[in-house]
């Protein structure tokens, strides 16, 4: 139960705006306490198929609304004439960025989630769970894999360094 509570309170507190995308951990709980584990569990697995869809469609959307944004600040940066302030592309960036760390935050926050979620269907059914039953999806689960967007923030980051390390050079 502490887990659910503290999952809800970071959703409310850190990305309030993304709470109807985040695992419904509450939902995933209650149907995992109806399951007999005896029987099959065709609903919980549909149910489970489903929040992972939504945050997959959720990230992979924000990831390719991000790498436009980067590449838009990138144009800033490659215009900006030797010797003119970046302050403003330098706020930019950094408010980029804090988008960034916060999708890795909802990232890290609902995988904890459905790993949660899987070990207690483990200990209550005594059986393995896969990600097989979600194969045959045309869909690519971006979800599951953030590298890329491990790699944006450390591309980020560089640039970061790189223009404000510039810009005191120029003062």
């Amino acid at each position: 139960m502490i887990f659910g509570k503290r999952f809800r309170i970071k959703i409310s507190i850190f990305m309030p705006e993304w709470e109807g995308v985040c695992l419904s951990y509450k939902d995933l709980k209650k149907l995992l306490n109806q399951i007999d584990p005896a029987k099959r569990d065709e609903g919980f697995r549909q149910f489970l198929k489903n929040e992972v869809e939504k945050m997959n469609d959720f990230f992979s959307r924000k990831e390719e609304e991000y790498r436009e944004r980067f590449q838009e600040l990138k144009d800033e940066i490659a215009e900006l004439c030797s010797g003119e302030d970046a302050t403003q592309v330098i706020m930019d960036l950094l408010q980029f960025h804090n988008q960034l760390v916060l999708l890795l935050h909802y990232h890290v926050l609902n995988c904890d989630g459905f790993l949660k979620i899987i070990k207690k269907y483990r200990k209550k059914t005594g059986r393995v769970f896969s990600l097989s039953f979600m194969q045959g999806d045309n869909q690519q689960l971006v979800f599951i894999k953030k590298n890329s967007i491990d790699n944006l923030l450390a591309e980020c980051g560089e640039t970061l360094r790189q223009l404000v390390h510039t810009q005191r050079s120029s003062d």
